[in-house]
């Protein structure tokens, strides 16, 4: 009788848990971005050569909660959200979504995963994973360096 109570009550706890993960928020963070994110790619690709700067895009999924903290710490901090406005076109793509070609594309396969490039949609950097905001920065700087 223990053990079928043990047993219930793991099922019960397990139960709970499956169903605060499922409920829990997902996608982007709610967090209000100071970064002017353009609306597509094509409109980035334009500004980029229009500006001479390179595009950033930042592929996420809406599961990744690493994708989440980036947006939360890194893309939140005041000195990156600047080098991002003054030196970058940046565009936000769901690489399960509406950005999947150019996810498949860039062979983005993990997540978050922000890839560079110039004008003409050619890579020139990647950064690969999260980073607190003084590495994002560097990778910021190497970027403009290769573009």
């Amino acid at each position: 009788m223990k053990v079928r109570a043990g047993l219930l009550l793991a099922v019960v706890f397990a139960g709970v848990l499956a169903m605060s993960y499922a409920l829990a928020p997902r996608g982007k963070s709610e967090v209000p971005s100071a970064i002017p994110w353009e609306p597509n790619f094509s409109q980035a690709l334009a500004k980029a050569e229009a500006q001479h700067k390179l595009v950033m895009v930042d592929f996420y999924t809406t599961w990744c909660r690493w994708c989440q903290r980036l947006d939360t710490t890194t893309l939140s901090e005041a000195q990156v959200v600047s080098k991002i406005q003054r030196d970058f076109v940046p565009v936000r793509l769901d690489a399960e979504g509406e950005g999947r070609e150019l996810a498949q594309k860039f062979g983005v396969n993990s997540y978050p995963t922000v890839v560079f490039l110039d004008h003409r949609g050619h890579e020139v950097h990647r950064i690969g994973g999260y980073l607190e905001p003084q590495e994002f920065l560097r990778e910021l700087e190497k970027a403009n360096l290769k573009g």
